[in-house]
């Protein structure tokens, strides 16, 4: 399976999680009982969702920085880029550059057709968040329910989560290009965060519907059996979510170890202690 193109400075800010020594990926979910065929999905199905830009928490996520470039280079592809859309969408050769040649000359017109593009394509994207750590406790507070969820350990090591990339946090976020590359950098808009959010150590695991890179279905990667490890209960998980859990297990295709979360008693730490068999 072919992995997209990655240039060397690409690579250096958002590397995969073998290049940072990291064998373990973790997600967190909270157990809603009117949904459970969310929790279905991942468990008997083997699917993980990725949710769009437009349904996460930072409105930042779609906020995109997009300005004309100055480089008459630059602009040239441009032009040539928008006259080859047109001729993909009918329009003969004369009238495309006739059609190209009127927006070039309105810049407002021109900022606004890119921008809106830009945005398209961006809101295709689907994206899977991860962090390195099982016992971030704003984690298990925000994400896990307040600890009446659970935490999923992934394989790192293994497709699809082993080609996730790494979050940069940065102050200012990047600027777009347009027309997109046709390599990694396209994602490079989606991995830059605020400072703010770089205590969630953040991976993320990105695909465009349609791409045959990695194997989905539209809107979910698909996993196979071995990619999950272990599912870490969490310390205020009711009795039936617990038994939930186990049946789900039980009748999907993954194998993990599961594991019971408990609070240390003289330090804000958690202690994670392994179920041999089904409660």
């Amino acid at each position: 399976m072919d992995m997209p193109l990655r240039p060397k400075q690409f690579c250096q800010s958002h590397p995969w999680p073998e290049q940072c020594g990291i064998n373990s990926l973790f997600r967190f979910y909270k157990i809603d009982s009117d949904r459970i065929e969310y929790l279905e999905h991942f468990f008997i199905d083997q699917k993980l969702y990725h949710p769009r830009p437009s349904q996460f928490n930072d409105p930042f996520e779609r906020a995109l920085n997009f300005s004309l470039p100055k480089d008459a280079k630059k602009i040239h592809n441009i032009q040539q880029h928008l006259i080859e859309l047109q001729r993909q969408r009918g329009l003969n050769e004369e009238k495309a550059k006739e059609f190209v040649s009127k927006i070039m000359i309105d810049r407002k017109r021109l900022r606004d057709i890119l921008r809106d593009s830009t945005k398209q394509t961006f809101d295709e994207m689907r994206i899977c968040s991860f962090t390195i750590r099982k016992d971030n406790l704003l984690f298990w507070s925000h994400y896990a329910d307040s600890h009446k969820g659970f935490c999923v350990e992934f394989d790192a090591t293994k497709q699809p989560i082993s080609v996730a990339f790494k979050v940069q946090y940065k102050n200012k976020y990047p600027e777009v290009i347009y027309p997109g590359p046709r390599d990694a950098t396209v994602f490079t808009p989606v991995l830059v965060k605020s400072e703010v959010w770089q205590y969630e150590e953040e991976f993320r695991t990105i695909f465009l519907p349609g791409e045959n890179v990695l194997e989905n279905d539209g809107e979910s990667l698909i996993l196979k059996g071995d990619v999950v490890k272990n599912v870490y209960l969490g310390s205020k998980i009711g009795e039936k979510n617990k038994k939930r859990i186990f049946d789900l297990v039980e009748r999907g295709g993954f194998n993990p170890g599961i594991w019971i979360t408990n609070l240390a008693e003289s330090t804000f730490d958690l202690e994670f202690t392994q179920v041999v068999k089904p409660l």
